[in-house]
């Protein structure tokens, strides 16, 4: 019978295989932005995409709308915040 940690690796390589699988043929953008919404860490992500962790750090940063620092900014002006 296997042990604990042949069972970890087994299934650590599993779950590898289908985030993998999960963002086949998709654009670099879209398969960062998967596996980030899918939970993975941005270092998790550029090892699995073969990529550098601060490509994966801008692509998420990039992705981020402009609209949520617009809007916080707005609120923080109509809470007299910021004065």
């Amino acid at each position: 019978m296997p042990d604990n940690d042949d069972v970890l690796h087994a299934i650590q390589r599993m779950n590898k295989l289908l985030a993998l699988v999960a963002v086949k043929g998709l654009e670099d953008k879209e398969a960062v932005l998967t596996l980030v919404h899918a939970g993975y860490t941005q270092a998790e992500i550029a090892t699995l995409l073969g990529k550098k962790p601060s490509a994966v750090s801008m692509t998420v940063l990039r992705a981020k709308p402009k609209k949520e620092s617009a809007a916080a900014t707005e609120t923080a002006a109509t809470n007299g915040e910021g004065e």
